[in-house]
This record gives C-alpha cells, sequence and structure tokens, in this order.
C-alpha cells in the first residue's frame, strides 16, 4: 500500500530513536585519573575527537587544576574549569558564549541532582547541545556521566542502593530525569558499577521504567576506572580497567508485576565487555570483539545437581535455625543428621547442636581435617546418615571431602549420589559447585588487585557458582559482585546465583530446579548462550594480578522473590512468572513479537510482521490497540502503518519507501504498554 508522508516537525523524545547528531560522548564510570594510567585511553580519545581544541570542564564547586593540566598532557590546545553554580549563572548569556567556544565539555563527577536542578532548561543545556550537535565531545564522570543518558537517574531523594532497589523497584529513591541533555538515545546509565555493587539496582530501575514509563531501555553500567566512548554511528568502545555491563529487554526477557513486594525478571538480556570490545546502541549488538576473547565450548556437557541441598544468604547461625534450617530438617529424613565443620569453629557450632539437641535430633558431628579424612569411625557416622549439614568458615577443609580415594570422602561422596541432601550455613555453601570464588571476605581490594582465589569445591552442583552475603557489608560488595562472573568465566560455568540476608534456596535434583525464599530476589545468571569470554588485564598499585572482572556476550540475568515459582537449569527459565498475568492483561498484552522487516535491505518495498499473543486472558478483554510507525535517524515520523485495535494474531504490512532517501530506518511497534523498536535499511 502507498503511504503519505505525515509532515511532523515535533515527536515526543520518549520514543528514543534519534540517531546521535553529530557529537561524540563519553561516558566514565568515575575513578581517579593518572598519568600513564588507565584514564589515558579514555581522556586522550576525548582530546582526539574534539580536535586537540578547547575542553571546558564544569562543575558546581570549585576544583583543582589537575583535570584541566591532564588533559592539556594528552594534547588539548586549552583546558580550564568553569564553576556554574546557580540558576542564575546557568542562564548567563555569556556563560552560553563561553561554553559554545568548546570542542569539548566534561562534567565532573559530584551529585548529578545538583546539574539537573541547576542546569535543566538554561543556557548551559542550550550550550550543551549546541556543542554535541555541532560535533563536539560531551563527557563526563561519575555523576557526570550518570546524565548523558536519554533518562538520568536523578538521585533527587539521594542515591539508591541496590539492596534497595531490587526489594521494591519502585521504592522512594528511584528519581528520574528524562529531559535533560538526552545525548545517548535509549540509555540510561549507571556508574561506579561493579565496585558499589550495582547490576541489581540498574535491573531495578530498568524494571521501573518498565512499568511507571513504557520505556524499555539500555542499562549501561560503567565500572569505575572504565569507560565506555561512543561515536556518532552508535558504536560504544570499552576502555580502562573494568567492564561495562549492558542490559536490555528483548524477546525472550518476561516481567511480572510488582504486587504485594513480590515480582519476578526473567531471562534479562546482557553484554559485559572489557577493554576494546564495541557494542551498538543502535541495534544491541556487539560489533566488535578483540583477540584476547577465548571461545566459549557451547556443547560442553552440563553438570546438573547430583541431589538436593539448600543454599542460605547469611553467616549469622541464630538467624536461620528457625526458618530455613528447621524447614530442611521437616521437608527430609532427618532422623539421623551428620553436622560437618572443622577444628575451631566449635563456638559457632554451638548453636547448632544446641538447636538439635532441644528439639531432640540424633546427630553427630564430623570435625574434617586432613589427619581424619580416613577414619573408619567417621566414615561409619556418615554411612548411617540420612542428612547432611555444613557449617564453618575455613570452606578449604571443609572441600576435602573431593579428596576421593580416602574413606571420609568416599562415603559421603556415596551418600549424595543415593539423593541424601544437604544444607549449608552461609558461606560453606560456596563449596557446592565444583568450583567457588575465595578470599572474598577478608580483603577489600581483592578482585580489583586480582587476590580472589579459584578453588576446589565438592561438586554437588558441577555448574554452580554461588555467592551469599552479597550486601552485608558494603566495602566487600566489588568483591561478592565479580566473584561469580569470574568464576564462571574461568571455568565455562553456566549457572550463578546470589544470595543475600536471611534469604535461602533449595536446590533440587529430580528436576534440577532452584527456588527460594527471599525478601530481597535472588539472582541468577546463565551463560549457556555465550560464545566467547574475556577478562581485564589492568595490574593496580599492590596488585599480585590482574582484576578480577570479565567478559561475556550473551548473559541471561534473572531474578525473584516468589516462593513457589522455580527456576529451571535446564530450560533456562522459570516453570512460570505467576498469576498476576490475570490481574494485568485488562490493560496490556503478555506477549508479542515484532520480526525483522523482509528483505532488509529492501528497494523500495519491505514486509513488516508482527504477532500479538495472549491478548487478554481475561474474557472481556480481547483486543489492544496496536500502532506501527515508522521514523528517520533523526526520530521524525515518515509512515503510520497501523493504528488499530486487534485481537489475537500474527498480521502483515507492506511499506511502500519509493518516496524516501536511502538510509536507515526504524518501525516501532506498541501493544499497550509494550513497546519493541527495529531497524531497516532502504538502499536504492
Amino acid at each position: 500500500m502507498k503511504l503519505k508522508i505525515k509532515n511532523i516537525l515535533t515527536l515526543t523524545l520518549s520514543l528514543t530513536l534519534n540517531l546521535f547528531a553529530q557529537g561524540y560522548v563519553c561516558a566514565i564510570g568515575g575513578g581517579s585519573e593518572n598519568y600513564n594510567d588507565w584514564s589515558d585511553a579514555p581522556y586522550s580519545w576525548i582530546v582526539q575527537k574534539a580536535d586537540s581544541g578547547k575542553i571546558i570542564i564544569i562543575d558546581v564547586t570549585d576544583a583543582t587544576s589537575w583535570l584541566p593540566n591532564y588533559f592539556m598532557s594528552l594534547g588539548a590546545d586549552t583546558a580550564y574549569n568553569k564553576t556554574i553554580a546557580t540558576t542564575s549563572a546557568s542562564n548567563l548569556q555569556s556563560t552560553y558564549d563561553e561554553l559554545i567556544t568548546a570542542k569539548a565539555i566534561f562534567i565532573r563527577g559530584g551529585d548529578q541532582w545538583d546539574y539537573i536542578r541547576l542546569w535543566k532548561g538554561t543556557k548551559v543545556d542550550s550550550a550543551i547541545q549546541y556543542v554535541f550537535n555541532n560535533g563536539g565531545v560531551i563527557a563526563g564522570t561519575s555523576a557526570g556521566a550518570a546524565v548523558l543518558g536519554d533518562v538520568d537517574f536523578s538521585a533527587q531523594n539521594g542515591s539508591a542502593y541496590p539492596d534497595e532497589a531490587l526489594q521494591n523497584p519502585f521504592y522512594s529513591r528511584m528519581k528520574f530525569e528524562n529531559n535533560f541533555l538526552k545525548l545517548v538515545p535509549n540509555v540510561l546509565f549507571d556508574t561506579h558499577f561493579i565496585e558499589r555493587g550495582r547490576h541489581g539496582r540498574l535491573i531495578a530501575m530498568l524494571y521501573n521504567l518498565h512499568f511507571n514509563s513504557g520505556l524499555d531501555l539500555i542499562g549501561v553500567g560503567v565500572d569505575d576506572r572504565t569507560a565506555v566512548c561512543i561515536s556518532p554511528d552508535g558504536i560504544g568502545e570499552v576502555m580502562g580497567s573494568g567492564a561495562v555491563s549492558i542490559f536490555y529487554k528483548d524477546n525472550l526477557t518476561k516481567y511480572s508485576a510488582y504486587t504485594s513486594g513480590k515480582y519476578t525478571i526473567e531471562n534479562l538480556k546482557s553484554q559485559i565487555l572489557t577493554k576494546g570490545w564495541k557494542f551498538n546502541f543502535i541495534t544491541k549488538v556487539v560489533t566488535f570483539i578483540p583477540s584476547s576473547a577465548i571461545d566459549v565450548d557451547t556443547n560442553r556437557s552440563w553438570q546438573f545437581p547430583l541431589t538436593n541441598f539448600y543454599l542460605t544468604g547469611s553467616t549469622n547461625i541464630s538467624s536461620l535455625l528457625n526458618t530455613s534450617f528447621s524447614n530442611y530438617l521437616s521437608s527430609v529424613n532427618s532422623s539421623n543428621v551428620v553436622v560437618f565443620s572443622h577444628p575451631g569453629f566449635s563456638s559457632s557450632l554451638s548453636a547448632i547442636t544446641g538447636y538439635l539437641s532441644n528439639n531432640n535430633f540424633n546427630y553427630s558431628v564430623v570435625n574434617l581435617a586432613s589427619s581424619n579424612l580416613n577414619d573408619a569411625s567417621e566414615a561409619s557416622k556418615i554411612n548411617a546418615a540420612t542428612c547432611f549439614v555444613f557449617t564453618g568458615d575455613s570452606l578449604n577443609v571443609m572441600s576435602y571431602l573431593n579428596q576421593s580415594g580416602n574413606l571420609v570422602p568416599d562415603a559421603f561422596q556415596s551418600a549424595v549420589q543415593s539423593g541424601k541432601p544437604v544444607f549449608f550455613f552461609g558461606n560453606a555453601g560456596k563449596i557446592s559447585g565444583e568450583k567457588y570464588v575465595g578470599n572474598t571476605d577478608t580483603d577489600v581490594y581483592a578482585s580489583y588487585r586480582g587476590k580472589m582465589t579459584l578453588n576446589d569445591g565438592i561438586n554437588l552442583f558441577g555448574d554452580l557458582i554461588f555467592q551469599p552475603i552479597l550486601f552485608d557489608d558494603s566495602d566487600f560488595y566489588e568483591n561478592r559482585m565479580s566473584s561469580v562472573l569470574w568464576g564462571m568465566m574461568r571455568n565455562r560455568k553456566r549457572l550463578g546465583l546470589y544470595l543475600n540476608s536471611s534469604s535461602y534456596v533449595k536446590i533440587f535434583s529430580s528436576d534440577k530446579s532452584v527456588s527460594g525464599v527471599s525478601t530481597i530476589p535472588y539472582l541468577i545468571v546463565d551463560t549457556r548462550e555465550a560464545t566467547k569470554v574475556d577478562s581485564s588485564t589492568y595490574r593496580a598499585s599492590s596488585s599480585i594480578g590482574p582484576r578480577q572482572v570479565v567478559a561475556f556476550d550473551q548473559l541471561r540475568f534473572s531474578l525473584t522473590n516468589y516462593p513457589q515459582i522455580k527456576y529451571l537449569t535446564e530450560q533456562g527459565r522459570f516453570d512460570f512468572l505467576t498469576e498476576i498475568h490475570e490481574v494485568t492483561s485488562e490493560t496490556q498484552p503478555t506477549e508479542f513479537i515484532l520480526y525483522q522487516n523482509y528483505p532488509n535491505p529492501f528497494n523500495p518495498i519491505t514486509t513488516i510482521k508482527f504477532s500479538i499473543s495472549n491478548v487478554g486472558t481475561v474474557r472481556l478483554w480481547r483486543i489492544a490497540l496496536s500502532v506501527l510507525k515508522v521514523y528517520d535517524t533523526l526520530g521524525r515520523e515518515v509512515a503510520t502503518l497501523v493504528n488499530d485495535y486487534k485481537t489475537d494474531g500474527t498480521y502483515e504490512v507492506e511499506f511502500d519507501a519509493s518516496h524516501l532517501p536511502s538510509g536507515i530506518y526504524f518501525y516501532r511497534l506498541l501493544v499497550g504498554n509494550y513497546s519493541e523498536t527495529k531497524s531497516m535499511v532502504l538502499l536504492k
């Protein structure tokens, strides 16, 4: 069908379909710069893209001359600080006239709410846009990077902490700004990412914006001392010491609604990239993988659970006794309990043995040591056991149970292979995998300085890397967050699990599932789709190895705090999301698919296909308003292909672009609050 071009001068900015205008963006995750260090690459990139011209560094407070001198050492003709501390100063014509002479504007770290409340809608805002639209560079570090996206976390009510954001993605600190700068379409930046354990926070932000604003953004988490530098073609390159973690919703991602403190996110797509990796923020694909990356054998054998076992998120034994521990003992054959521990843990062990004694359980204790691995009496206790309990802080000692050819380890391995269940208190659960990551809780800089260790576990679930007490102490966020990803990369494991506080999960061998009881959702990382892995080569001072952050392509993150939902490890999904869809489907569909146009590239006619299924499980609502529009690279609407109510089904529409010039175009489908956008290429 022939279409009329609608000459619309404005487009709602929330569509976020604009390509970059003419400028460059560099988002830096924070951290101190230094000569001949991680910062040389991204800061030199800023200078280069600014044609070695003037760089103005802006902030709301006075600053030292360190950064201007650093930029000039890298080749900038001129660089200086400018303090813009009030709205009146922001609106001075002289401020505007000065800023537009810059080839690059750099926004310092600080508080992004200061920048938004003092600069939004002022001549500073206009000047930054002018420089960007005329081919200049807009860069920022920390809070300065946080305001470079299409939507920004505003910090209006203060910083949002990852545990609080995960527990309630809509809590009072989750405030956003969608009308300031808007330099990188469809993107939300977060900074200080791995060091502050902000993966869960960013995921919660994307979930919040999906439901509150109808936006499915690309979340970009930039580690400290790391940058992503983005050119006008939408290609971003990672530089520096750490990783850039990218999250976005695709056709496998499913969200449940947030109801009574419960919700589920299934299969949120992620790419985690280190130095040299490149990502196209328009097409959402990795466009360059450096030669340092290593192939992953996607056909390697799965290592599924040998028996049922419980993992807990806290090291506070007393808090677990009447919750997860009592649940375990009541759900298994607990007529003869064997507790594994080690010498030196007796004071903490007494809480467990006291609980067992007070509740009339028959139990015995095996204190593992290298000297008793062939003790026949200890092996006899294990052979007679109906279930097991692990507690202790010397994980390497408890891992002696992997030493086959000795009486005690062989008895234990025989017991679990026959299906006898196991309970782990806190950190002891890390040894449940074939491998575990050590030294996460003693040195706060272990991950940054390459000091985490890789150790042998007891292999109850070979494909698992587990980390409890994730948010127990902010000093250890980086270690604990990076431990799972680093452990999975080093050993090509498919499943990572993060747990916190009094939460616990149950892992079942029969259906190879994970389910949990938690207030803060437990977080699952699934790498079955990954084809490449990489890692940082950066060595900080006092390091014994490279920074232990990694790259993966094609990850999936899933989370829930519904106790009745199971994550099916073999299928890579939850068994269901909840019945919440029965409620929400009155206003929005539960599933749709927007297909790639065919042919693509095309000249001048192409076909666009989309499917709507399960529009309404409630019988009173069987249709949904469906809108399909086409936009050019400046975000201007060039065609409306569909604007009608549709029932369940698959639809095709023909787009005739004979009146349009060659180039990239975008087509966007909106059904209720759901939306998806794809690109297509017209070649005449």
